[in-house]
C-alpha cells in the first residue's frame, strides 16, 4: 500500500480514460461500417415494402370508390379511414386515375 501516490492514480486514470476512449471510437467506427452496409443491403427491400404499401393503399381506396359508386351506404368510420389512406396515398406521390375518381365523385355529391 505504500506504493501508493497521486501520480500513480492519476496515471491509472488517465490510461482507463485513454482505453475506453479508444474502445469508444473502435466501437463507432463499426457501429458506422456496419450501418453503411445494411443500409445499402436493405434499400431494395424498402423500396419494395413501400412499393407493397402503394399497391395495398390504391386496393383499399379503389374497392371503396367502387362500393360507393354502386350506391353503398358508408359508415362514419369508413369513411374516416377512406379519407386517412386517402391522404396517405397522396403523400406517397399517389397520381393517378384514384384522383380523378375522387374528384368525380365529390362533384356529385357523393363523398
Amino acid at each position: 500500500m505504500g506504493d501508493l501516490t497521486l501520480r500513480w492514480i492519476s496515471d491509472n486514470i488517465a490510461f482507463i480514460l485513454v482505453l475506453c476512449g479508444g474502445l469508444y471510437a473502435i466501437y463507432k467506427g463499426v457501429k458506422n461500417a456496419i450501418k453503411k452496409l445494411l443500409e445499402d443491403e436493405f434499400k431494395a427491400l424498402y423500396e419494395r415494402i413501400d412499393s407493397i404499401d402503394m399497391e395495398t393503399t390504391k386496393n383499399f381506396l379503389v374497392r371503396y370508390l367502387a362500393d360507393v359508386e354502386k350506391g353503398a351506404v358508408m359508415t362514419e368510420i369508413e369513411s374516416e379511414r377512406f379519407w386517412e389512406q386517402y391522404e396517405h396515398y397522396l403523400k406517397m406521390d399517389g397520381n393517378s386515375y384514384v384522383k380523378e375518381w375522387v374528384a368525380k365523385l365529390q362533384k356529385k355529391g357523393w363523398l
